[in-house]
C-alpha cells in the first residue's frame, strides 16, 4: 500500500475516539499506521548480516512484532511520563500498527504476519502495492484534513468526514476484495488473478506446463466483458538453452526482495553469438509495456554471468521480439 493511504488511515481510524481517549493515544495510533514502512532504514544492517527478515515489509511487517514493539514503546513512555497510560497507549499503537500490516497484505507483495512463530508470508493480491489512483486520492484527503485543522474546525467537521471518507475507502476495498475472491475461485489451476490500477480492470496470469513445452501468458480483462487483450504471450522448450539460462536466473534472483514478495514469473530472451541476456518480469506490477524485471547477461559457453540489473522498465523492445 502506498506511504500516503497509510497515513490516511492513521489520521481517519481515530477520530471517533477524539475527546474519549487521552491525546497521546490519538498521536500513537497516527504514528504507528506508518512506521512499519520505515524499516527501510534497516537496509544497511540487513546487507551486512544478510538478513532477510531485516528487509523491507519483512519482520516489520508481522502482527506479533507491532504488539510487542509497541508494547515496548509504550512501556518506556509510562516510565518516564507516568501520566501517560501505557494501556491505552499500547492499545492505540496495535490498533495502527495492525492497520498498517492489514492494508499491506490486502496488497501484491507478501509478508510474515505471524513472525517469529511462522516465516511464512501472506497477501490477499486484491490491489496493486502502489496504486496511483488510491494514492492520489489519499493525498487530496491528507490536505483537506491539514486545511480544517489549520483553520481551527469544530470536532463534528471531522466527525461528518470520518463517515464520508471511511465509507468511501470501505467501499473501494470491499470492492476490490470481492472482484478479487469471486474471479479468483473461478479461474482455473495455474492461473492467477492480479488487480489493476482501476478497478473495472484486471489481468489473468497464466503458467501452462505440458510435455515438452512451457506456455506463459498475461491477458487483461475488463469487468462485464467477455473481450481480452493479450498482453504477453512466450513459449519455450522445456529444454531449451533458455529454460537453462532461466533457471540459473532464477538464483539469482532470490537476492533481490521483491522475487521474494511476487511470483507471476514470466521470463524473456536475447540470444546473441556470445552471451544470452535473460529478462524476468513480475506480472503483478505489470502496467502499459512497463514492469519491474530482473535482467541477467551470461556467457553462453562458461555461463560465467557478466552483469546483473533490477528495477522499472520498458519491455516494448523484448516482448515484440
Amino acid at each position: 500500500m502506498d506511504f500516503f493511504t497509510h497515513i490516511l488511515m492513521g489520521i481517519l481510524v481515530p477520530i471517533p475516539l477524539l475527546g474519549h481517549v487521552p491525546p497521546e493515544t490519538i498521536l500513537f495510533i497516527w504514528i504507528m499506521s506508518f512506521l512499519p514502512d520505515l524499516d527501510i532504514i534497516l537496509e544497511p544492517l540487513q546487507k551486512k548480516r544478510n538478513s532477510y527478515m531485516l528487509s523491507h515489509k519483512a519482520a516489520s511487517h508481522s502482527i506479533i512484532v507491532g504488539l510487542v514493539f509497541t508494547g515496548g514503546i509504550s512501556l518506556i513512555l509510562n516510565l518516564i511520563f507516568p501520566k501517560i497510560s501505557f494501556i491505552s497507549t499500547w492499545l492505540g499503537g496495535s490498533i495502527g500498527y495492525s492497520i498498517h500490516t492489514f492494508l499491506d497484505f490486502f496488497t501484491a507483495s507478501k509478508i510474515p504476519i505471524f513472525y517469529p512463530i511462522s516465516k511464512k508470508e501472506y497477501r490477499f493480491l486484491a490491489d496493486r502495492a502502489v496504486n496511483p489512483l488510491l494514492a492520489s486520492f489519499s493525498i487530496v484527503n491528507i490536505l483537506i484534513f491539514i486545511t480544517l485543522f489549520i483553520f481551527g474546525a469544530n470536532i463534528s467537521v471531522y466527525n461528518i468526514l470520518f463517515y464520508v471518507f471511511f465509507s468511501c475507502y470501505m467501499g473501494y476495498f470491499g470492492f476490490k476484495a470481492f472482484i478479487k475472491s469471486h474471479i479468483q475461485h473461478k479461474l482455473p489451476k495455474n492461473h492467477l488473478y492480479i488487480p489493476g490500477i482501476i478497478p473495472i480492470f484486471y489481468m489473468i496470469y497464466e503458467i501452462q506446463e505440458e510435455k515438452y513445452e512451457i506456455n506463459y501468458r498475461l491477458v487483461k480483462r475488463k469487468l462485464l466483458s467477455s473481450k481480452s487483450i493479450e498482453l504477453i504471450q512466450k513459449s519455450y522448450l522445456i529444454n531449451s538453452i533458455e529454460m537453462d539460462f532461466f533457471n540459473k536466473a532464477i538464483e539469482y534472483s532470490k537476492k533481490y526482495r521483491f522475487f521474494y514478495k511476487w511470483n507471476a514469473i514470466i521470463p524473456l530472451f536475447k540470444v546473441e553469438d556470445e552471451f544470452i541476456k535473460v529478462k524476468i518480469i513480475l506480472a503483478e506490477a505489470y502496467s502499459r509495456n512497463i514492469s519491474y524485471t530482473f535482467t541477467i547477461i551470461f556467457n553462453k559457453k562458461t555461463k560465467e554471468v557478466i552483469k546483473k540489473e533490477e528495477g522499472f522498465i520498458s519491455l516494448e523492445e523484448w516482448i515484440n521480439m
